[in-house]
């Protein structure tokens, strides 16, 4: 095992202060080493699935993703970054853990296209094959607020990555492994999320600069723009604790026991319903309980940087009027190209190894928000 190697994120200088200052500071970057890997995952025809009632599912597989390699890094006592998509994931992983991880999502592929009958694309890249392919990948470790540590991405090979791994017709298979996938702690049980104030929209957003060698820049001024339009990550957090309610529908919990257990059993069913039931109660009861939310409200991810701004926000109309103002000259500019989705509420996924443990959540703009974003975003590309 090279450690240095492995041990390569959990080392990085830890970052504070305004994120836009941050961004635009090029030096703080420092290179993702050549030996590690891009592992893309995809659900095919999300767009689809969303449009027929399935985006729980969908982001429910995109989590799952994450998880099943969090659960085996966290194992293993390694640290790696990972962004969630809405309807993919992306994780970066040494090759000491990527056989397990690679493992891992093809039990899961498979049991998304068995119980849910839509197919999860899995493969991965080598950072070195991208680099050597002229992209670039460098990495920054960013501490947003108390509790949250983010990886921040400059660069195009994750984005060259997936898009090597969707034209591709086949991918490695990984064999002779032990049965791995550990979904445990992945949860979906927070029924849609109206916005904080009453008249305020969820915008999801994804930003992606057209070279490369801009992204520094244009995404400090970027980000500075859209804390100038909508105020600090406190005023435009989507989810607030007064509007979380937990679900408890038969075929809500039933679509997760099926997502996170090879059998599913009367048991599993009755203990996944319990814990939906008494976390309601929790939640609102306990001081423990009101303190996780407060934590959870900090550890959700309204931002991601993994080469493209992708985030989720909330305000008024007049606010996305005036940012989108803004957006299109600089579109215009020829400086990025943009795609966005406007809903009335946010779905929200989550990892949560204990109450007083590790947790991170994953949220997205109601009615496939992220791919929503994507698909006005790859239609643009398509006329340029």
């Amino acid at each position: 095992m090279n450690v240095n190697q492995t041990s390569f994120y959990s080392k990085l200088l830890l970052h504070h202060g305004s994120l836009h200052e941050l961004m635009a500071d090029e030096e703080a970057f420092t290179n993702v080493p050549t030996s590690w890997n891009i592992i893309v995952t995809d659900v095919e025809n999300s767009t689809q699935a969303v449009k027929d009632g399935q985006q729980q599912l969908v982001n429910l597989a995109a989590t799952g993703s994450i998880v099943a390699c969090l659960n085996i890094s966290r194992s293993k006592g390694i640290e790696i970054p990972f962004f969630f998509g809405g309807d993919g994931a992306t994780i970066i992983v040494p090759d000491d853990i990527l056989p397990d991880c690679l493992f891992a999502l093809q039990l899961h592929q498979e049991r998304c296209s068995i119980s849910f009958n839509f197919f999860l694309r899995v493969g991965y890249r080598k950072v070195g094959a991208m680099i050597e392919e002229g992209a670039s990948l460098r990495i920054l470790k960013y501490k947003r607020n108390d509790l949250h540590v983010m990886p921040i991405i400059l660069g195009d090979a994750l984005q060259m990555a997936e898009r090597s791994i969707k034209s591709s017709s086949k991918e490695e298979e990984i064999k002779g492994l032990e049965y791995n996938l550990d979904l445990n702690g992945m949860e979906c049980k927070w029924d849609k999320i109206k916005p904080p104030r009453n008249q305020n929209e969820i915008l999801t957003l994804i930003i992606a600069a057209n070279k490369v060698a801009d992204q520094s820049k244009v995404y400090s001024q970027v980000l500075e723009k859209i804390e100038d339009v909508y105020g600090s990550d406190v005023n435009r957090h989507p989810v607030t604790a007064k509007r979380l309610k937990m679900v408890h529908s038969f075929s809500r919990i039933k679509a997760e026991v099926k997502m996170k257990f090879k059998k599913v059993t009367g048991q599993k069913f009755a203990a996944n319903w319990w814990r939906s039931f008494i976390g309601s109660w929790f939640v609102k009861n306990t001081a423990t309980g009101r303190n996780y939310l407060n934590d959870m409200i900090q550890l959700t991810e309204t931002l991601l940087l993994d080469g493209a701004i992708n985030t989720v926000i909330t305000g008024k109309v007049q606010q996305r009027e005036v940012l989108l103002t803004y957006l299109n000259e600089i579109e215009k500019q020829g400086l990025i190209t943009y795609g966005y989705y406007s809903s009335t509420s946010s779905i929200l996924s989550c990892f949560v190894t204990a109450i007083d443990d590790y947790h991170i959540h994953f949220l997205d703009g109601d009615n496939g928000g992220y791919t929503q974003a994507s698909k006005v975003l790859k239609a643009k590309l398509k006329t340029q």
